[in-house]
């Protein structure tokens, strides 16, 4: 019984470091954009900017997730339902996938921004994977979760698309539509999307066989 409370308490406080990991990641990308890319932006400017990255608002998601298993015990919660944390690990997925092309790139960089990236864009991402994998309890999940989870990702696309024609500030080269044209970011988009569905019938699958 001390063995396995020990266990539980060991847990709990890995969990806690990578969240802190997560907040430190965020706290380090925000300061990065307002002192180094954009200073001579306005503050409310640099916050919409920051938050329109996807990666940004995953290693959020990633980090309260983290944060509510560390300090919550309930199982009830939507923070720790296996549908929210499981789409949050798809997400997770498509940030590697999106963003292990541009690794050769960040091995360039120094000093805080290659911390920060490096947590940011492949760490949080990996240790959130392995929390989900081995930690998450994943019994009911369904076949038609991944069209769900879907709907973020669209919701997010649809918003940098419209501010961009708004503002001429696109996240992401790959839907950048005053470079690329509609058809061609849309194309892209499609892309991230298939992707997406693709992650989340893996997560399934491996939900459902870990259930049995």
């Amino acid at each position: 019984m001390i063995d396995t409370i020990r266990s539980a308490k060991t847990k709990r406080l890995a969990i806690a470091a990578l969240a802190v990991v997560g907040w430190v990641a965020l706290m380090l990308r925000y300061l990065i954009l307002v002192t180094v890319v954009s200073p001579e932006l306005v503050s409310p400017e640099v916050l919409v900017r920051y938050v329109s990255f996807f990666a940004v608002q995953v290693n959020f998601l990633a980090a309260l997730v983290l944060t509510a298993f560390a300090f919550k015990a309930g199982r009830d919660e939507w923070l720790v339902h296996p549908f929210v944390r499981s789409a949050i690990a798809v997400y997770a997925a498509a940030v590697l996938a999106i963003y292990l092309p541009a690794l050769p790139a960040l091995l360039a960089l120094s000093g805080v921004q290659f911390w920060a990236d490096l947590l940011l864009r492949y760490l949080m991402p990996s240790g959130y994977l392995l929390f989900w994998l081995f930690l998450v309890r994943k019994a009911g999940l369904r076949w038609y979760d991944p069209l769900l989870w879907l709907i973020y990702p669209l919701f997010y696309l649809a918003f940098v698309v419209i501010r961009g024609k708004m503002s001429g500030f696109y996240p992401y080269p790959f839907i950048d539509v005053g470079a690329l044209g509609y058809s061609r970011a849309l194309l892209n988009a499609g892309g991230i999307m298939v992707i997406c569905v693709g992650l989340g019938a893996l997560a399934v699958l491996i939900g459902r066989l870990s259930a049995k």
